[in-house]
């Protein structure tokens, strides 16, 4: 991964403290690449704060206490701040459960929460600006962007666009 000048680096103990990933998380992206990073002289690391995507540490697991407590979209969307057509959509894709159809879709709260999580995540982390963001890969994990300058660039040329417009 190439370090750009505009890049902005951390002690790794900061960035677990302020992103709530774990230190096994980081060195996993490190290794792989996927975070920018430089190790100082006393083996501590630095790495690249706009390269930490706090959504990729949240796991469904992490919400299985709500498992099979059924909800209704309308109660979701109030509840977990998430517009109804994100629901659907995701519900539609397998990412939610529904379990009972009726004059009411109720789905499952685990997976709601989950999906709910990982959207705040990327609101936060995409200052509101979502347009374009993928949230999940086709595996229902978070997504993570393979080639963030690229991406970066796309999403400043279609904002552009939509300002001529």
């Amino acid at each position: 991964m190439t370090i750009s000048q505009s890049q902005t680096f951390i002690p790794i103990s900061e960035a677990i403290r302020k992103y709530g990933v774990s230190k096994k998380f980081l060195l996993e992206r490190i290794k792989s690449g996927k975070i920018s990073s430089a190790k100082l002289p006393d083996g501590e690391y630095l790495v690249a704060e706009n390269d930490i995507d706090p959504s990729l540490s949240i796991k469904r697991e992490d919400f299985e206490h709500l498992r099979g407590q059924k909800i209704s979209m309308s109660d979701a969307s109030r509840k977990y701040g998430i517009p109804t057509h994100n629901l659907s959509r995701w519900a539609k894709t397998g990412l939610i459960n529904i379990l009972e159809r009726g004059w009411k879709v109720l789905v499952d709260e685990a997976d709601v929460a989950y999906c709910a999580a990982v959207y705040d995540a990327k609101y936060q982390l995409y200052q509101g600006k979502m347009m374009g963001v993928s949230i999940f890969d086709k595996d229902g994990s978070p997504y993570q962007v393979k080639y963030k300058d690229i991406a970066t660039e796309r999403r400043k040329q279609r904002r552009k666009r939509r300002e001529l417009a």
